[in-house]
C-alpha cells in the first residue's frame, strides 16, 4: 500500500492558450514527434469539437509509466483504445505520472479552476510558448496554482520557432514574476545534474524551467528524467489523511454506463474502500445523506479489489437497504462525497472564512453573490455578513456565506476561491454554521410570494398608465416620444425612461 501511495503521480498541465500543453501532454505520453501542426495533440483530445478547433475545452487525463529502471514504458500501438493502452502500461510500469490536461482559454476558467482545486494534483506544470511570452492567462493560472499551495514547474515550448530576442524577453519577464511570488527559478540545461534538480524541488526550494520543443524533441530527455524522479505529496499534502481514518472520498465526475449503472470518479481523501463496502452518499438537496454499496472498483481503467487514500479511483455503486430504485444519474452531481458509514456527517448551507481581496473593481458589501470553488465543491454563495462595512481588493477579513441552491459537506481549513466576472478572492474555511436551516417553501411563503406579484402588477399598470398620459401630454405641447424603454420581465418594471423632441413646425 505504500508503494501504491508513493509511486502514482498526479500532475495538472496549466498555461495559456495555444502554448503547446495537449501537445506537450501528447509527446511525453505517446513517445512521438509532433509535427508542428497538432499530430501529438489528436492523441489526447476528448470530442471531435476539440480536434476541429485545436483547444482543449474539458478536463483529459493521459497516463506515463516508468519500469524498475526509471525507464518510460512506451505504448505499443499510439492508436490503440485508451482502455488497452492503460493496461499495457500499467502491467509494466513500477511508477505512473498522471497527465491531467487542462483549459487554457479564457472562458473555459472555471473548468481549470475545478481542475486544480477539486482533482488534488501533486503538482502542476505551467506551459509557457516562447513565441507568446508570459500572457495573461498564464499569471492567472500562476496565482491561483499559488493561492492553492500547489508546487509548480514552468516549461517553456515552442523554442524551436521562437526568435531569440523574443524568447530573452519571455525568459526575463518570467524571472521577474517568479522573484516578485518568491520563488528561487533557475534554467535548465541540457549538461546539469537533473536529480538535484528534482530534490530541490521537492523540497519546495527551487523552480525549475525547462525549454523544449516538442517537435525537434530538444530537452523533452531532460523533462522525463525529471518527472521521473518526482515523488508523491500523498503525505505532506495536509488534505491527505491516512489509511486508517474514517473513509471520505470526493466526487469530479459521474457516468452512466450500459449494463453496469451509475459510476462515480473522484479521489480517496482518507481511509481504505473494498468491494461491497457500504458507504453513505451525499449531501442531496437537502442535505440528507443515503446508504449506498460499492459493487465494483477501478483505478487507472483496471479492476481492483480495494483503494486507498491518494489514489484517484472510479466506484459503481448502487443504493442499500430499503431503496429498491436504482440510483440515476441525476440523483448524483459534483461536489458530492461518499463517507464511512459509521460517521454521523451533517451539511452546512453557511459557513465562514477567512479571505483576502485578489481583485475587486467597487466594493464587496452583504447580500454580494459569487461562485465559490471549495474542493470538488462549485456553487454560487451570497454573503451574509462582513467583519467590516464593505471589502475593496487588497482587504483581508472574515466573511460568512450562504449557499444559494443547496447545502455542502465542508472541512474547517479548506482552501477556497470566489469568482464572479473579474472580481477574485481566496481565504479558507474558518467555522461551520450546522444550525443554520434554509425556510422551506410552504403556504406562507406561497403567500409572500403572491402578494409580490400583484405589487409588480400595480407597479407595471402604474408605470403603463403614465406612459399613456405622456403620450397625451406630447401631442398637447406639441413634442414627440421617440423611445420607450421595454420591460425585460413580465411584471418585473418599476420605472420608465422616455425621450422627449421638439416637433418640427410644419
Amino acid at each position: 500500500e505504500t508503494e501504491k501511495k508513493e509511486n502514482d503521480l498526479r500532475i495538472a498541465v496549466i498555461g495559456n492558450v495555444d502554448s503547446g500543453k495537449s501537445t506537450l501532454v501528447g509527446v511525453l505520453t505517446k513517445c512521438i514527434k509532433d509535427d508542428g501542426n497538432g499530430l501529438a495533440r489528436q492523441h489526447v483530445f476528448n470530442y471531435p469539437h476539440e480536434k476541429d478547433t485545436g483547444r482543449t475545452s474539458s478536463i483529459g487525463h493521459e497516463i506515463m509509466g516508468f519500469d524498475q529502471e526509471m525507464k518510460q514504458v512506451a505504448p505499443l500501438r499510439v492508436k490503440a483504445n485508451k482502455n488497452d493502452q492503460w493496461h499495457q502500461i500499467m502491467k509494466s510500469a513500477q511508477k505512473s505520472i498522471t497527465f491531467i490536461d487542462l483549459c487554457g482559454h479564457e472562458k473555459y476558467l472555471k473548468t481549470t479552476v475545478f481542475g486544480l482545486s477539486g482533482l488534488m494534483p501533486d503538482y502542476a506544470m505551467i506551459v509557457i510558448g516562447a513565441n507568446m511570452g508570459v500572457s495573461k492567462m498564464t499569471k492567472e493560472h500562476l496565482g491561483i496554482t499559488l493561492a492553492l499551495n500547489v508546487p509548480f514547474f514552468i516549461v517553456i515550448t515552442k523554442i524551436d520557432i521562437s526568435p531569440a530576442e523574443v524568447r530573452k524577453n519571455t525568459n526575463q519577464t518570467l524571472s521577474k514574476i517568479l522573484n516578485g511570488a518568491k520563488k528561487t527559478s533557475e534554467f535548465v540545461k541540457p549538461e546539469d545534474d537533473i536529480a538535484n534538480f528534482a530534490n530541490l524541488f521537492c523540497s519546495g526550494v527551487l523552480c525549475p524551467i525547462f525549454s523544449i520543443s516538442n517537435v525537434t524533441e530538444e530537452g523533452i530527455p531532460q523533462l522525463k528524467l525529471f518527472l521521473s524522479l518526482l515523488k508523491s505529496r500523498v503525505y505532506t499534502n495536509p488534505l491527505f489523511k491516512t489509511v486508517k481514518d474514517p473513509v471520505e472520498y470526493l466526487i469530479d465526475d459521474i457516468f452512466s454506463v450500459t449494463g453496469v449503472g451509475v459510476v462515480v470518479s473522484g479521489t480517496m481523501l482518507s481511509g481504505e474502500v473494498s468491494l461491497n463496502q457500504i458507504l453513505l452518499l451525499g449531501p442531496d438537496d437537502v442535505g440528507e445523506f443515503s446508504p449506498v454499496i460499492v459493487r465494483s472498483i477501478h483505478f487507472k481503467r483496471m479492476i481492483v479489489e480495494k483503494a486507498i487514500v491518494g489514489q484517484a479511483v472510479c466506484f459503481a455503486i448502487k443504493y442499500h437497504g430499503g431503496k429498491k430504485d436504482q440510483i440515476k444519474k441525476s440523483n448524483v452531481r459534483k461536489g458530492m462525497v461518499l463517507l464511512d458509514k459509521a460517521t454521523a456527517p451533517k451539511a452546512a448551507w453557511e459557513f465562514s472564512a477567512e479571505v483576502i481581496i485578489l481583485h475587486h473593481p467597487t466594493m464587496i458589501k452583504e447580500k454580494y453573490q459569487a461562485v465559490i470553488h471549495c474542493g470538488v465543491i462549485r456553487q454560487s454563495a451570497e454573503v451574509s455578513s462582513l467583519s467590516q462595512d464593505y471589502f475593496k481588493t487588497g482587504d483581508k477579513g472574515g466573511v460568512t456565506f450562504r449557499f444559494v441552491y443547496r447545502p455542502e459537506y465542508l472541512h474547517i481549513g479548506m482552501a477556497l476561491l470566489f469568482l464572479e466576472g473579474r472580481t477574485k478572492g481566496l481565504g479558507r474555511v474558518s467555522a461551520i454554521n450546522h444550525d443554520y436551516k434554509r425556510p422551506k417553501p410552504g403556504v406562507t411563503r406561497d403567500k409572500e410570494e403572491k402578494k409580490k406579484v400583484v405589487e409588480r402588477k400595480k407597479s407595471a399598470q402604474y408605470c403603463y398608465s403614465f406612459l399613456i398620459q405622456a403620450h397625451l401630454l406630447c401631442r398637447v405641447i406639441s413634442l414627440s416620444l421617440i423611445h420607450i424603454s421595454e420591460p425585460t420581465r413580465r411584471y418585473a418594471i418599476s420605472y420608465a425612461v422616455f425621450c422627449l423632441k421638439k416637433k418640427k413646425k410644419q
